[in-house]
């Protein structure tokens, strides 16, 4: 008897066992059969809520439950309106993400979005969404415009709220990925707002010289090694501190060296010429100027380079008698503007070029003359009524010509 009984004791309990099972697997596959109704009209909360209790109900999903569960969670956010039930579904969503990480059943692809929805989440963890952008990078993810603002404005977050040494971190790649990032949205043509977006928050980070002079020598120590993209990473710099107004800092001289180092071309040879000039390191400016001109076989752009020479001469070092040399071996189009410098300079030192007062206004002859050549009757005849009046030329024995000593050219006295 008691074998008896136990026997029908393991049959009973097993037979329960299966029941419970057979009843699970039961309410498994209905709530699977609900899903479909709620999708096919387009219910996806319902649908949603049906997959998670399906989940408990089911045991394990396999990896197309899980896809179709968050590909169902995010129409649900996209269709609702109310931002409770719009984050609670966002919150729910990140839940089913992380299982699926957990389970393997993760696909890279999705990563721009779910860190997205992490920053739409009611609560928003800045660094794990960092990390998960990231990922997004790395597997190159296609952002679209919401998912690239939220991804710049997490790390300018980052960089906001951090205490630590990380501050300089995320510094330094705010710096960079807004070049970076620039050039995609240029590149892949998104939309206006977001570059507008981006600069807004680097503008924020950066608003003057000194928020970004100090961190150049990072950014020079790890340049990339492509030269290509070496030359890009500077001029992204050098671009930058002319729109900060930093280009008299040794900082920008320093790039400026460095594009001549990494690709030594005129015109980075000139960029250099022009800053020099500004410096009012005038000497070395010419320096620099003369080899550019060494680098070019064009006439043409030989003689805008000699008419920068020029105006530094005549107009920030008042070297006029230098400037009138340099102003009379410039030909072709700039031949005009030359001459009327040289004539300029003539005038200028009038005063100190002669033996006699006569002699020194005969220089107004010449200074006309060159005025003449200039195709400047104008200020030609402002020279000339300088010149000696014909009671001062009567009074020196009326000479028909003098030399100028200076120039060593002769004039005619008329």
């Amino acid at each position: 008897m008691k074998k008896i009984g136990l026997l029908f004791g393991m049959i009973f309990t097993t037979s329960v066992f299966f029941g419970q099972d057979s009843i699970q697997d039961r309410e498994c596959k209905r709530m699977l059969l609900f899903v479909g109704q709620e999708l096919k009209m387009q219910n996806y909360a319902n649908a949603a809520m049906y997959y998670l209790k399906g989940e408990k109900l089911c045991g394990d999903y396999g990896a197309k439950e899980y896809k179709s569960m968050s590909q169902t969670l995010r129409n649900a956010i996209i269709t609702e309106s109310d931002n409770a039930r719009k984050k609670l579904y966002t919150d729910t969503l990140l839940g089913v993400y992380d299982r699926m990480d957990e389970k393997g059943f993760y696909e890279e692809t999705e990563s721009s979005k779910r860190a997205t929805y992490i920053m739409m989440s009611s609560k928003p963890d800045y660094k794990k969404a960092d990390d998960i952008y990231l990922r997004a990078f790395k597997n190159n993810n296609k952002f679209n415009d919401a998912e690239l603002t939220y991804y710049y404005y997490n790390l300018y977050t980052l960089y906001t709220i951090t205490t630590n040494e990380d501050k300089a971190k995320y510094k330094k790649r705010l710096i960079s990925d807004y070049f970076i990032l620039s050039k995609k949205i240029e590149r892949e043509s998104f939309a206006a707002s977001t570059q507008a977006s981006l600069t807004s928050y680097f503008n924020n980070l950066v608003r003057s010289c000194e928020d970004i002079l100090p961190e150049l020598n990072g950014f020079m120590s790890s340049l990339p090694a492509d030269k290509e993209a070496k030359k890009k990473t500077v001029n992204n710099f050098l671009t930058l501190l002319k729109e900060k107004g930093c280009t008299e800092s040794d900082e920008y001289e320093m790039l400026i060296d460095t594009i001549i180092s990494i690709d030594n071309t005129i015109d980075a040879v000139l960029a250099k010429a022009q800053l020099l000039q500004v410096k009012k390191r005038f000497k070395e400016s010419i320096g620099v100027y003369r080899d550019a001109i060494e680098m070019t076989e064009l006439d043409s752009v030989k003689n805008e380079i000699m008419l920068s020479i020029l105006n530094i001469q005549y107009t920030d070092m008042n070297a006029y008698k230098t400037a009138y040399n340099t102003a009379l071996s410039i030909k072709g189009n700039n031949r005009s503007k030359a001459l009327l410098i040289a004539a300029s300079c003539v005038a200028k030192t009038a005063n100190t070029c002669g033996s006699s007062t006569f002699d020194r206004k005969c220089n107004y002859y010449y200074a006309a003359q060159l005025a003449s050549q200039a195709g400047n009757p104008g200020i030609a005849a402002k020279y000339k009524s300088n010149a000696p009046s014909a009671d001062e030329i009567f009074s020196n024995n009326s000479p028909s010509s003098v030399t100028l000593s200076c120039w060593n050219v002769t004039v005619d006295v008329k």
